[in-house]
């Protein structure tokens, strides 16, 4: 069935026994419903799985968390559009058979727990505001194969997330940042240092800046990483980290990668 406003609160209480696993469903279904089309799939009144497409990114973003027998549906439902979808590995033979040209990307799924986190302090570390914008445009734009970013675009991101810079003097050279804050887990991304500056720790420090202040807030703080990015899982295994699952990254024609 399609979610909409009839039957949406039903799907938010299943998806509540485990937030962590299904944070963007049950983020999206909740606070940006004009952006998201989610259809269910039932057994007996119990939900077997989601297949859920976000249109505010570009690429859309298309989750499919089901069971193997809902899952061979719900994939119909997907947009006929170039889109990035993110499936657990075992859907992915599904997934294969319906885009046998996709490209997959293995990602490790990691979450640290409050109380188990060991944070690392600097002076150059503080939260990003609207004035560091430009200084934000211009580190993302040093990323390879990647359009100029616009100052504007920056400042839009550091009004809605929490997002913190390091600065060995003036320079903003590496950040981290929050993109969705539940009470239950912080989902933690935008990790990125420029290619000058690489290999200082500078990653180390403001992811551990947002991950303290995730925790702060919430009971857990969560992340995304390549499962052949070893510097980075280094990096995270450093703030407590650990791993609890994983993913795949399909594109569908979209020619991007994580």
């Amino acid at each position: 069935m399609k979610v909409d406003e009839t039957n949406r609160q039903g799907i938010v209480d299943s998806l509540k026994s485990d937030v962590i696993r299904h944070v963007f469903a049950f983020y999206d279904i909740q606070y940006d419903p004009e952006h998201t089309t989610m259809h269910a799939a039932f057994d007996n009144h119990a939900l077997k799985g989601y297949i859920l497409t976000y249109t505010v990114t570009t690429p859309w973003s298309v989750i499919l968390d089901a069971n193997s027998k809902s899952a061979e549906k719900l994939v119909t439902y997907a947009p006929e559009n170039k889109f990035i979808l993110h499936t657990p590995p075992d859907l992915l033979p599904i997934v294969k058979r319906k885009y046998p040209e996709a490209k997959c990307y293995v990602e490790n799924w990691m979450l640290v727990r409050k109380g188990e986190a060991s944070f690392l302090k600097s002076k150059m570390v503080r939260k990003l505001s609207v004035v560091d914008a430009v200084r934000l445009a211009e580190l993302l734009s040093s990323q390879t194969n990647q359009q100029r970013r616009e100052a504007k675009e920056s400042e839009e991101w550091v009004r809605k997330n929490p997002t913190y810079g390091v600065f060995p003097d003036e320079r903003l050279v590496s950040y981290a940042s929050s993109f969705l804050q539940l009470p239950q887990v912080w989902m933690i991304g935008g990790v990125y240092t420029h290619p000058e500056f690489r290999n200082k720790g500078y990653a180390t420090l403001a992811t551990s800046v947002v991950t303290e202040d995730a925790l702060n807030s919430a009971e857990n703080a969560a992340l995304f990483v390549g499962s052949d990015n070893h510097p980075a899982i280094r990096v995270y295994q450093k703030i407590g980290y650990k791993k609890i699952g994983e993913r795949v990254w399909v594109d569908i024609g979209t020619g991007k990668a994580p």
